[in-house]
């Protein structure tokens, strides 16, 4: 929905496929709109997210860069840094995927 008019957009599934993962509600997207057809999504920079479950992270593991798994709040799966615990949250970017 466009914030100044209310006008509705519909959007194809294929088109959002591979940034699902970073979709958050009430998350403010430019859409990019030609001729009534939206022709694409994009998202802010970074975005803040909460991390949903993590295992802990073991000091002395150095063997990933001082990383773990992470599942956020919107279901996509991560690498975060070993202080980071659940409920923490996170700043993803969305370019690159890596955190800040």
């Amino acid at each position: 929905m466009e914030n100044d008019t209310g006008e509705m957009h519909d959007i194809h599934k294929d088109m959002v496929d591979d940034i699902t993962g970073y979709l958050k509600e009430n998350m403010d997207c430019f859409v990019m709109v030609y001729k009534g057809n939206v022709i694409s999504v994009i998202l802010p920079p970074t975005v803040s997210y909460k991390i949903a479950s993590t295992v802990p992270g073991v000091k002395g593991d150095r063997a990933q860069a001082g990383k773990k798994p992470a599942t956020l709040e919107t279901g996509m799966e991560i690498m975060i840094p070993l202080h980071k615990n659940e409920g923490d949250t996170v700043t993803l970017n969305t370019l690159t995927g890596e955190t800040n």
